[in-house]
């Protein structure tokens, strides 16, 4: 393995990610405050910290969106707070408060732990190599899950537009939710990540998916967007499908620049239809890569 660049997930989830760790614009402790402080007792001794933006204008009588933001690696920890520096100014922003009126949630994933079970291979010169999900998903993303149960019977959301995003190692985490429950979203957006192509007809048709990547990203390479993609054009689906060219590890801050992200997440309804309707824009799809498994 000497002769071999080698990256595995877990691995790099350690790595990431001192860029990830830097805000998509500047967010202020007056914005956190924001964002109610909580704690989610998934078992007796597991508890998930999260914290949760509630809708502008709250109205008893009314039922919102639940939207749930998985963050990257840089952002693991108990201190219920580093999770919102990477999107957490987008959505407490008072534009988006008043024109998406929504529960916006960021859970905190734990060191050494991680949202996905999914790994991969790379080496120099040759495709990316794939692994599969875990038996069972990671304790977070379980607890998160339940959260998100727990929420909609307790608060006021609409079942039928819960949105799930996800940055980096939430990517992968926001994939996998998908395979695991794809009844329970409305839309979600993987921002730089990646996954089990295997499980992919588990949610395609089902959930609308707008997929994010770089071609420069040096840490999570942009084939396992372009995979994904394809996998599920394959199977009849439309993703949405962005790809720059130079955003390095940032792709995150051009997604949410994005004037267009919002708009369209919001506007998805797992009422509308069983199927997912179809997206415009398509860009066409990238060119076929070479897959073996992993040895």
């Amino acid at each position: 393995m000497t002769r071999f660049c080698t990256y595995l997930f877990y691995f790099l989830c350690g790595l990431t990610f001192s860029v990830s760790a830097q805000p998509t614009a500047p967010f202020s402790v007056a914005d956190s405050t924001l964002y109610l402080k909580k704690n989610f007792v998934f078992r007796r001794d597991y508890t998930l910290p999260y914290r949760m933006l509630e809708p502008l204008e709250k109205d008893t009588k009314m039922k919102y969106p639940l939207v749930v933001v998985l963050h990257g690696a840089g952002e693991k920890g108990t201190d219920n707070e580093r999770q919102l520096l990477t999107g957490g100014a987008v959505f407490a922003s008072f534009d988006n408060r008043l024109r998406f009126q929504s529960y916006v949630v960021f859970p905190q994933c734990p060191k050494p732990d991680n949202w996905s079970t999914f790994g991969f291979l790379k080496n120099p010169g040759e495709d990316v190599q794939l692994g599969k999900y875990g038996k069972q998903a990671s304790e977070p993303l379980r607890a998160t899950l339940a959260l998100i149960d727990r929420l909609i019977a307790d608060e006021h959301i609409d079942k039928n537009r819960v949105y799930i995003v996800g940055l980096s190692m939430g990517g992968f985490g926001t994939l996998e939710a998908l395979a695991m429950r794809p009844g329970l979203f409305a839309a979600a957006v993987p921002i730089c990540g990646g996954g089990d192509i295997t499980v992919c007809d588990k949610y395609a048709r089902k959930v609308p998916v707008w997929l994010f990547h770089s071609q420069d990203d040096p840490i999570i390479p942009v084939s396992l967007s372009q995979i994904l993609a394809n996998r599920l054009r394959t199977l009849k689906a439309e993703p949405k499908y962005t790809e720059y060219e130079r955003a390095g590890r940032s792709t995150w801050r051009e997604a949410f620049a994005d004037a267009r992200l919002l708009p369209w997440l919001f506007d998805q309804n797992r009422k509308q239809s069983g199927e997912v309707r179809k997206t415009q824009d398509v860009p066409e799809s990238p060119a076929p890569l070479t897959l073996r498994p992993l040895k």
